[in-house]
């Protein structure tokens, strides 16, 4: 049985406007999903991006969930887990400069993660308004940010299938030893 469904930490962040796009730029030109801009795209995109600080312990989404942002992890430590009904796996934790919920945001889906801050961390965010608002203004950035989401998409994609591969094949050889040792 999954937990009970409780109040996503964004919900209730009130995020501002970045004030220096300048001070996170080394953070934010690692992105790939910002790959391929110039600087003037980039500075279009960084004038819609907010930031907000989440508590240690506070859930950003929870599975489930509407997407709402593009999440950036400015500083701090946020734990990606999928909750099941029998357990919980815990995906990846994500440092400085790592990107997430793009996923959801872009399949128009709800969140099949829960994302957790593990410390206090200040997040960076792009949201589905200002993605809307990018279309509307300049179809060829927004075309170069859905492109850049789709490869980064892609590139996961072929390292989960890589990982039930090697799954497979290492149940298969356990089942080989077990029979075996018989």
């Amino acid at each position: 049985m999954e937990p009970a469904k409780q109040d996503s930490m964004v919900a209730n962040t009130p995020f501002a406007p970045l004030k220096n796009a300048r001070e996170v730029f080394p953070i934010l030109s690692r992105i790939a999903i910002f790959g391929g801009a110039t600087e003037f795209q980039q500075e279009e995109i960084f004038r819609r991006l907010e930031t907000g600080i989440i508590p240690k312990g506070e859930h950003i989404f929870h599975k489930g969930d509407d997407p709402s942002h593009i999440y950036i992890v400015k500083s701090g430590e946020i734990e990606l887990s999928i909750p099941g009904a029998e357990v919980t796996i815990q995906k990846k934790r994500l440092g400085v400069g790592e990107c997430f919920g793009q996923v959801a945001l872009m399949s128009m889906q709800p969140h099949v993660i829960s994302a957790l801050a593990v410390e206090t961390s200040e997040i960076i965010v792009l949201s589905r308004r200002a993605l809307h608002q990018l279309r509307h203004e300049d179809i060829t950035l927004f075309a170069l940010l859905m492109m850049n989401i789709a490869r980064e998409l892609a590139r996961r994609l072929v390292f989960t299938d890589k990982m039930l591969l090697d799954s497979y094949h290492a149940d298969e050889k356990h089942s080989q030893e077990q029979m075996a040792g018989k």
